[in-house]
């Protein structure tokens, strides 16, 4: 009965052969059914990480690509996917690294929206706002779905502003940042050390140390699926498999940073190990769902957020993750919805990843809640799929990835698609971590070439002519031109860096911290800092050792328009102890700077401190990597509590 009202929902849907690239939300609105029954399809999403396009048996069944990364890998519960629904063999990240294709999937929206050259990292202090960038979980949510996040978040981790909480998770359970899959730590100074697995409401989660992330998030899906069969549900499983580090799910004695070295048997090895254990765990859910009488009214989705990493196989592919040649951003993606996808389809319509989340919401009749006028970059695949609407040839997709300053990502290059055709535009390396405004362009032609080893453009001028205008074109509809994103770095030539002249530093207004607080080696002499009516309190302890614990944030200063730091502040000694003078932080490049000291009135009363930060040198030298902020008061003999009400930028110096 269910799968007859389910097709029956399906074809009054009218076709969206004709829905172009950035679509209003009133077009999608429109093409959306009203549901027929009162319940309608479930939807799970999955998400691999560093996933290549041949590593699937439904892909590559025989394995082919370069050895040591050709070893087959067996996956029973996802190459049932692509027997029992649709495998799609030219569907795309929109970016070839984690971030910014997971601000896309949930956004709809390509991440250049945001503005010039804008990807999720660097670019926000707070990740993606819920306030600015609304997602497909907040549409699902007001659609009537329950909604969980369990995985890799990787867009903010910012309290009511960021975190799963804010963009329409009821239930979430997540790192924000790979870590070791059993001990859930990183490398990361500012982690210190602690498990990095929060929970709803953002609360850290310490007592699931020794438990392998893809069987904790496994187990919390089951839960999910076990209190909400009852009702429709939205579950997006981000699992972290196989991205580094590539660790066996049979050895918990593993460092959390403990991995073989890349590209080598053992690496490919556990990587081979990660990808089958987590095609267990799927398997897990479909027998979940088959149980509970789920199976025919979901729609499940599987994909990778980009290519294969350097132990993955992208045959038969160019390059890998990080680069946008084909095998850095084509990718498998399965889909399975019984009795509305046609069982065994193999589709060839080029696709991205924000037509995976436009399908999703048209499935839910959820696109009447996208705001009105907001522009998604994705169109709703099942027409097309069922055969209801024609494949559209013509597809145009683009991509930009920009050079953020580390080794590892020192790359910028362009990319855009146009049917089979393709332009891929290259800045040279001039040494070092830059490059420069040169660039190469290259012409591809997909369809007879896909491991774009031809460059056509030499041989069809008049085309190269024509897909450079095409993609001068698509920048200018698709790049916001005016944004509010920062850029606190210069982006290579021609790209500025973009910043507002920041005042207030820390601000609890709002309850959480704008910012970090470093307390490494200091863990047992100060208390678990806590914001408790609009203020940051925390107890240190005598016997500090360096560096004193302290409260900073990273970023660009406009030196030329403040002078003063102003900080609102209460201390309280216990016992009639004393403690030592406070410091004004201020770092011109990561640690090296010149802090400022300045005496507190220990006095259990609340006092404003104002300090002319221009007698830094570091105000004079400061850089994008620059630290500002407070070095906590240090106890003598007795304990101290130190209340922090604001601390802010003031452009100058007034009277206390």
């Amino acid at each position: 009965m269910m799968k007859a009202m389910t097709s029956s929902f399906l074809s009054m849907r009218p076709a969206l052969a004709g829905l172009m690239l950035a679509v209003s939300t009133a077009a999608l609105s429109s093409s959306a059914a009203e549901p027929t029954s009162d319940r309608p399809p479930n939807i799970i999403f999955m998400l691999a990480d560093d996933l290549g396009y041949g590593d699937l048996s439904s892909y590559n069944p025989q394995s082919k690509g370069e050895g040591p990364n050709n070893t087959p890998i067996r996956t029973p519960a996802l190459d049932s996917m692509a027997k029992n629904g649709v495998r799609l063999t030219d569907f795309h990240s929109p970016a070839p690294l984690c971030s910014p294709s997971r601000r896309a999937l949930l956004t709809a929206r390509y991440a250049s929206r945001l503005g010039e050259w804008a990807e999720a990292y660097h670019g926000s202090p707070d990740g993606m706002v819920a306030a600015k960038e609304p997602t497909i979980g907040m549409w699902l949510k007001e659609a009537g779905y329950a909604t969980a996040c369990y995985g890799k978040w990787n867009v903010g981790e910012v309290k009511d502003a960021s975190w799963p909480g804010a963009h329409g998770f009821d239930d979430w359970l997540i790192i924000d940042h790979n870590t070791g899959y059993f001990q859930h730590q990183n490398k990361n100074k500012d982690c210190q050390g602690r498990e990095m697995l929060f929970g709803t409401g953002g609360n850290r989660v310490t007592t699931l140390r020794g438990k392998y992330l893809t069987d904790i998030w496994t187990d919390k899906a089951l839960e999910f699926i076990d209190a909400n069969a009852a009702k429709p549900f939205f579950l997006y499983l981000p699992f972290a498999v196989p991205h580094n580090p590539l660790q066996d799910p049979a050895d918990p004695s593993l460092a959390f940073d403990e991995q073989p070295k890349a590209e080598t048997p053992a690496a490919r090895e556990a990587f081979v190990k990660m990808v089958e254990y987590l095609d267990s765990r799927i398997a897990k859910i479909f027998q979940a769902l088959e149980k509970r009488g789920l199976s025919d009214n979901t729609l499940i989705i599987f994909t990778s957020d980009n290519g294969g990493m350097l132990s993955g196989n992208c045959w038969p592919l160019k390059k890998q993750k990080q680069w946008l040649e084909e095998g850095g951003i084509r990718v498998p993606c399965l889909m399975q919805w019984s009795g509305v996808i046609p069982p065994g389809t193999v589709s060839a319509q080029a696709s991205i990843m924000m037509d995976a989340s436009v399908t999703m919401l048209a499935a839910g009749d959820a696109l009447k809640h996208v705001p009105p006028g907001r522009k998604l970059d994705g169109i709703d695949l099942l027409p097309i799929l069922q055969a209801e609407a024609k494949p559209i040839p013509d597809r145009v997709l683009g991509w930009r990835r920009r050079d953020w300053g580390s080794n590892f990502n020192s790359l910028r290059q362009e990319a855009f698609r146009s049917g089979d055709w393709k332009l891929l535009r290259t800045y040279k390396h001039v040494g070092g971590n830059k490059r420069s405004a040169e660039h190469t362009d290259e012409l591809f032609n997909l369809a007879d070439d896909v491991s774009e080893a031809k460059d056509l453009a030499g041989e069809y001028p008049e085309k190269l002519a024509a897909m450079q205008a095409a993609f001068d074109h698509w920048q200018r509809e698709v790049v916001e031109q005016q944004p509010d994103y920062l850029i606190p770095v210069r982006d290579q030539l021609g790209s500025p860096a973009k910043y507002p002249p920041l005042s207030m530093l820390f601000d609890f207004k709002r309850d959480r911290l704008d910012g970090k607080l470093l307390t490494r080696n200091n863990e047992a002499r100060i208390s678990e800092p806590a914001i408790q009516d609009r203020v940051f309190k925390a107890r240190l302890s005598p016997g500090l050792v360096h560096p004193t614990p302290l409260l900073y944030r990273d970023g660009v200063m406009a030196t030329t328009e403040f002078s003063t730091m102003r900080v609102r502040m209460r201390v309280t000694v216990e016992d009639g102890g004393a403690c030592g003078p406070a410091k004004a932080l201020l770092r011109h490049d990561q640690w090296q700077g010149e802090d400022i000291p300045f005496e507190v009135h220990a006095d259990g009363q609340w006092h404003d401190y104002v300090i002319d930060v221009t007698q830094s040198s570091a105000w004079r030298q400061w850089t994008p990597s620059g630290r500002i902020g407070m070095v906590m008061p240090e106890p003598d003999k007795s304990a101290v509590m130190v209340e922090i009400d604001f601390i802010t930028l003031e452009k100058k110096s007034r009277s206390n």
